[in-house]
């Protein structure tokens, strides 16, 4: 029987540049990712109905959480010429169930007199990723 595992225990891994090493990153609670592959349209001529073939992974999603002043990670990362490395394990207690690779990441502020400050990062595949889900 597969095994569920709680979303408490998702990390992420994430480098400040698009050639160095990925470093667990704090301060997210919540991530989403969107693995849908592209649908081209091959409908011809006469034909009863549309037809189509599948394209490519389309990996994005996004990161969320709380700001901390001491984490320059995701700061850096988002602001990198060549972009980052990021990792989205799902469960530390499943480490050999991840996808990730190379990513280019936005980041955003939000903030609010009854709030602790949040962030949120956007991010999209820059490169081959993998996806050993």
């Amino acid at each position: 029987m597969a095994v569920k595992y709680h979303a408490k225990a998702g990390i992420i891994y994430m480098s400040t540049s698009g050639t160095t090493a990925a470093s667990l990153v704090g301060g997210f609670r919540a991530y989403t990712l969107d693995g849908s592959q592209e649908k081209v349209d091959t409908t011809e001529f006469g034909a009863t109905n549309r037809t189509s073939v599948q394209g490519f992974p389309a990996y994005a999603g996004t990161l969320t959480g709380f700001w901390a002043s001491d984490d320059a990670i995701f700061r850096v990362a988002s602001q990198s010429a060549d972009g980052t490395n990021l990792y989205i394990y799902p469960s530390s207690n499943a480490p050999s169930k991840y996808v990730g690779g190379p990513a280019w990441v936005d980041m955003s502020l939000s903030g609010a007199v009854d709030a602790a400050v949040g962030t949120t990062a956007a991010f999209v595949a820059k490169g081959t990723w993998v996806n050993a889900l």
